[in-house]
């Protein structure tokens, strides 16, 4: 090989080396997303951790299944006001309480419709003791389970708190004014994060905790009644079609005059020439 292709090779390399440089330092500053800069020893908080939260060796071995229970129940009863109080009675009876409560009446047909909440432990016994209040028209029961969505929230929780207790450290060995403010712009934004997470691990406990049972009572449609008749108001309506019919025939009598003063003497004309013709 002559000693002008290995210059230009080596020309090469040197070029692509460098090439290599720049952009590996341009794209450095992307690798990462950072909040706000912290002062030295924030980093090491965050240590890898698993989905559980914590290392690995914090993972737990077993978790409980959380599962939310909901019931409908469609009954029909004739009392209607008696019933909502035996479901009531037997929310508070089970350590539970009324979540809602309506009545309407739609023509003679009354309608209410009860939502409870009692203790999982007592879900299907009381969905068994609302059946016998009355004829059963529709039923259904189904449940969700939250485990997993459970175990993620309280991952995320775990961790957070343990940021905040990081954070707190952090604060308490800040110098300058402006190491402390942003040490606790982001003790506040991690804060704000664990209030969220922690009322949506609350709304779930609550859930799982006190099932939820919808009961809708209607009372049966009556049997069928022929209409009333009220004659006064009867003979009323006929007095008031008698005079409509009559205005009517009064308007089209005017109406229809002038052709009748007009025509008359023409037909007559007409008549008269016609038997004229057949002298």
């Amino acid at each position: 090989m002559s000693r002008r292709k290995i210059l230009v090779a080596s020309c090469g390399i040197v070029i692509l080396l460098v090439a290599s440089y720049f952009i590996g330092v341009f794209y450095s500053q992307y690798s990462t997303i950072s909040g706000p800069e912290l002062p030295p020893g924030y980093a090491t908080m965050t240590e890898a951790a698993s989905p559980f939260g914590g290392t690995a060796k914090d993972q737990p071995t077993s978790q409980e299944r959380v599962v939310i229970y909901n019931g409908h129940i469609s009954l029909e009863t004739k009392d209607i006001q008696g019933t909502l109080q035996r479901i009531r009675g037997l929310a508070e009876g089970n350590g539970g309480y009324v979540a809602s409560s309506s009545r309407s009446t739609y023509g003679t047909q009354t309608t209410a419709r009860i939502a409870i909440r009692v203790p999982k432990d007592q879900f299907r016994s009381s969905i068994q003791q609302i059946e016998v209040y009355g004829k059963i028209l529709d039923e259904g029961t189904n449940s969700e389970d939250i485990t997993q969505q459970y175990i993620d929230l309280k991952a995320r929780l775990n961790n957070l708190q343990k940021q905040e207790e990081r954070l707190q450290e952090i604060l308490g060995m800040a110098k300058t004014v402006e190491d402390i403010l942003r040490v606790e712009t982001e003790l506040g934004r991690v804060r704000g994060e664990i209030d969220s997470l922690q009322g949506q691990i609350n709304y779930l406990e609550g859930n799982a905790e006190m099932s939820l049972i919808s009961v809708t009572l209607t009372e049966p449609l009556p049997a069928f009644m022929p209409p009333g008749m009220n004659w006064g108001e009867t003979f009323e309506i006929a007095i008031v079609g008698f005079f409509t019919i009559l205005r009517g025939i009064i308007i089209l009598s005017v109406s229809l005059m002038p052709i009748i003063v007009i025509g008359a003497p023409v037909y007559y004309l007409y008549k008269r020439r016609e038997k004229s013709k057949t002298r």
